[in-house]
């Protein structure tokens, strides 16, 4: 009788080791399990810190809200570019103006994000000025706009 119960309190014994080491097995994996999805969750800017360092000059037109126009012109006839920028429902009074020669290429760098009423205009014999092209252009962060003008 006290074999008996001898193995049989080694064997409780036992049982409430391996108990806790199942619950203990069960709470590690579920902390395993929450930080796998933190890791997944978290931004890869977060992730590689020299990288986030590396596009903030990159980023720099995007955080400025600024982007770049470029026209070149193969027509045959200086051209003059003007950019009214919206606000509202109205255009500024004052353009950004580009004069370009034939066969030239112009730049404007640093150009404020927003929606712009464009105008191309050249000059005929008269001196008359003739609209050749007019429209809107919305210009987004970091865009580098490259337009042709040509016959």
């Amino acid at each position: 009788m006290r074999k008996l119960i001898l193995v049989l309190l080694i064997n409780v014994s036992l049982l409430a080791v391996a108990q806790s080491n199942l619950t203990t097995s069960i709470i590690e994996g579920g902390r395993t399990l929450v930080d796998l999805v933190r890791v997944f969750r978290v931004p890869k800017t977060m992730l590689y810190p020299s990288a986030r360092n590396s596009t903030a000059t990159v980023d720099s037109f995007y955080s400025k809200g600024l982007a770049g126009i470029s026209y070149k012109n193969t027509f045959g006839k200086s051209m003059q570019v003007s950019l009214f920028k919206r606000i509202g429902a109205i255009y500024s009074i004052t353009p950004l103006n580009l004069y370009i020669g034939n066969n030239g290429q112009e730049y404007l760098y640093e150009v404020p994000i927003a929606i712009y009423k464009f105008k191309i205009e050249y000059e005929n014999e008269d001196e008359k000025k003739v609209v050749y092209r007019e429209g809107e252009i919305k210009i987004n962060a970091c865009n580098k706009i490259v337009s042709d003008i040509k016959k």
